[in-house]
Parts: structure tokens; C-alpha cells; sequence
């Protein structure tokens, strides 16, 4: 199915249900929608075409349309609280992972904050108004605690391995619906050169990306056999975010480097 019959189809059962909802509602209710899962790219442009929200509730995904938030509807299904793990932290914000390993962009930071450090917050908007990118997430000032900071190798890796995506998403045109994203180069194919760096993704038809890397308060230091970068679409002038536009621009936000204990060195 192309995407803007996906699209259409999807949006009509949302409408007409009002509510959120499974994805295997969303199917019972469609004669045309018949795969198992949606395509994830169809997905992340739902979020920025129609407005699409999807969380966790009693274990299982719903999908919902911002705008009943923004109105005010069905607060009752969001959580009070949020678990993250910080992932980079920078002087007005930070990225982080929710509990299922999704990538959002947290502000205000009222309290001095590091890598892998856990942190549950009260949410002030999920939905906030002056951020309409959809990984944001307004958490309330005075309402952060501070649980561990993950110091495992490990461990570290295996949430780093569960966030890391494809860099498909580099290569297609889901440029509303996406911000925020992590993946790997290829084979450590990278090269940093003044505030640049080129790099393959795992994607058999990449001939390279080049770009920029934001040095805003982290410094670049690879030191383990595994590296991830953390990349977010790039805001033009006046507050204008090319992810709005249908080609997107990139920069590397982060760049994670982790050593796997479990492999073998020569010494």
C-alpha cells in the first residue's frame, strides 16, 4: 500500500473512533489494512502529517491524534511520571530515552545532569506548545529525581544496541515525523575533520554522509570498539526546522563510545 492511502485510511478510523486506540483495532475496523505491523517509516510520518501519538497503556501501544491532547482530552492515559536515561545533555535541554527505548527531548533542566544518569520527571506537557517537534517533552521544573547512573559496560551497551536504529531514516523521505535518531556507522567507517564528519550507514545504498557536529558542551572522544551517534534534523534561521521541508538536513548531536568487554583483544 503507498503511504498516502495508508495515511488516508489511517486518519479516517482515528476520527471515527475519537479515542485511542490498538493497532490491531485500528485493522478490524479497515478492509484495506491487513499487515501484521506498519511499515515504521509510514509511522514516523504519520507523526508529523496527521499528528499521530503513540504510548504505552496496560502494556500495550495505542495510537491516538495529538490534537485530542492539545484539547484537553484523555489526560487520564498519560502517565504521571517518566523514566529516562540521559543520553547528551546540552546547556538549555537534553536527549534521553523513555523505559521503551524511544528517543525524546527534554526541557527544563533544573539540576546538573551527565550521561547515562536515570532520572524520573513529572511531565509539565507532553505535548508543548512552543515545541511542536514530536520527541519533545516539557517536564516540570522542581519535579526531577534522581535514581542511578548506569556505570555497567554492559549494560550501557545493551540500551545503547536497543535505541540504535537503521539509518534508513537517512535515506528516505519520513521527514516530518522525525527529529531525533541514533545509529551506527558502518564497520567504524568515520572520519572527524574541523566540525564535520563523514560516516556510512548501514544502509547498502549509502555513498556517505557528511555532517556537522554540534560541540555544544560535549567533547568527541572515541575510545571503545563501539560508537554510536546521536543525530537531530537541523533548525534553519527565525526557528525554521527542515524537518518541516521535504529534504532533511542532519547533524550529529552526540557521539557515544563504548567498549564491549565481552570481546577479545590482542595484547
Amino acid at each position: 500500500m503507498v503511504y498516502e492511502k495508508f495515511r488516508k485510511e489511517v486518519e479516517r478510523i482515528l476520527e471515527e473512533k475519537a479515542k485511542p486506540v490498538t493497532w490491531n483495532e485500528i485493522k478490524a475496523s479497515s478492509g484495506t489494512l491487513k499487515q501484521k505491523a506498519p511499515y515504521h517509516v509510514y509511522v514516523q510520518k504519520l507523526q508529523g502529517d496527521i499528528g499521530l501519538v503513540r504510548f504505552k497503556r496496560e502494556k500495550k501501544t495505542v495510537w491516538a491524534l495529538r490534537k485530542w491532547f492539545e484539547e484537553g482530552k484523555f489526560k487520564e492515559f498519560l502517565p504521571e511520571k517518566v523514566r529516562f536515561t540521559i543520553l547528551s545533555v546540552k546547556s538549555t535541554h537534553a536527549v534521553a530515552a523513555n523505559e521503551y527505548g524511544v528517543l525524546k527531548r527534554i526541557y527544563p533542566l533544573k539540576r546538573t545532569l551527565n550521561r547515562w544518569d536515570v532520572i524520573e520527571a513529572e511531565v509539565e506537557e507532553f505535548f508543548p506548545g512552543e515545541d511542536k517537534r514530536p520527541e519533545s517533552m516539557r517536564l516540570k521544573e522542581d519535579a526531577m529525581e534522581y535514581s542511578r547512573r548506569i556505570e555497567d559496560e554492559k549494560e550501557r551497551i545493551r540500551i545503547a544496541e536497543k535505541i540504535a536504529e537503521s539509518g534508513e531514516f537517512l535515506h528516505t523521505d519520513a521527514w516530518k515525523g522525525k527529529t531525533l535518531g541514533m545509529t551506527k556507522p558502518r564497520f567504524r567507517c568515520f572520519y572527524f575533520y574541523d566540525s564535520k564528519c563523514q560516516f556510512f550507514c548501514d544502509q547498502s545504498v549509502c555513498v556517505g554522509h557528511d555532517m556537522e557536529v554540534e560541540e555544544q558542551g560535549e567533547s568527541v572522544e572515541i575510545k571503545g570498539d563501539k560508537v554510536f551517534f546521536v543525530l537531530e534534523a537541523v533548525e534553519r534561521a527565525k526557528g525554521e526546522f527542515i524537518w518541516e521541508k521535504k529534504h532533511v538536513e542532519w547533524r550529529i548531536k552526540a557521539v557515544i563510545s563504548l567498549t564491549d568487554p565481552r570481546q577479545r583483544r590482542l595484547l
